[in-house]
């Protein structure tokens, strides 16, 4: 609430901040990891395209054939595009041998493709900053928001939202196959059926277990156990 906005000002919020809280120092993304986001939202940024390319062209029959033709060509060179980043994105992940073992471990998470172990480990944050699951899971704004005041405000919890949209993204079709023919997820599916939650709650739910999971991998080093899972359902 401060009327004021010069340097003095900021320092000395700056340093009332440092004083009343534990900082830890910054520590920037592996360059590999830094190159792998990059390509990884260039892909993103291209089937986009691809789409809204596509989208046009559903309606060619209205549209002139120099038009038509045009949309054509851009299409092709959007493909080529994607090839072109994918393989890029094989290239990186193959040189450095913790990156494709992680990105190996991931993918043995029933549910969790190539494509989706890529996304998380773009844009996940540098993981030796993360403590535990749950801060991954709240970096990706899959973690609860509960909204009450008082006995006269009782908001039903929802997704905070409040992070990478990125890796909550990558993480939703993945849980809606994991919902329907993971058998590893089923009790904990049936739990929260029980409980009278509605099918997007149980989706999210999901994407949290499956991320919480993910974390487990990555930590340890190790393909997924699905021991582990069935003993902490």
């Amino acid at each position: 609430m401060s009327r004021h906005k010069t340097d003095d000002v900021d320092a000395h919020l700056i340093a009332e901040y440092a004083s009343k809280n534990e900082l830890r120092a910054y520590k920037p993304k592996d360059p590999a990891l830094k190159e792998l986001r990059s390509l990884y939202r260039c892909l993103q940024n291209l089937k986009q395209q691809q789409t809204q390319v596509g989208n046009f062209l559903e309606n060619k029959d209205c549209l002139p054939k120099s038009v038509e033709k045009v949309y054509q060509n851009l299409l092709k060179y959007i493909e080529k595009h994607i090839d072109t980043v994918n393989v890029a994105i094989d290239q990186l992940v193959s040189k450095k041998e913790d990156l494709r073992q992680d990105c190996k471990n991931l993918q043995s998470i029933p549910g969790i493709g190539k494509m989706t172990a890529i996304a998380i480990l773009a844009e996940m944050p540098e993981f030796s900053s993360l403590e535990n699951a749950r801060q991954l899971a709240a970096y990706a704004g899959l973690t609860p928001s509960h909204r009450t005041s008082g006995t006269s405000v009782k908001g039903r919890p929802c997704l905070s939202k409040i992070g990478s949209s990125s890796l909550r993204k990558s993480l939703y079709f993945p849980a809606i196959a994991a919902k329907n023919y993971n058998p590893l997820l089923q009790p904990f599916v049936k739990k929260l059926e029980k409980k009278g939650k509605h099918t997007m709650v149980i989706i999210g739910a999901i994407m949290r277990k499956l991320l919480h999971i993910c974390f487990g991998v990555l930590k340890y080093k190790t393909a997924f156990n699905p021991q582990i899972l069935k003993n902490n359902p």
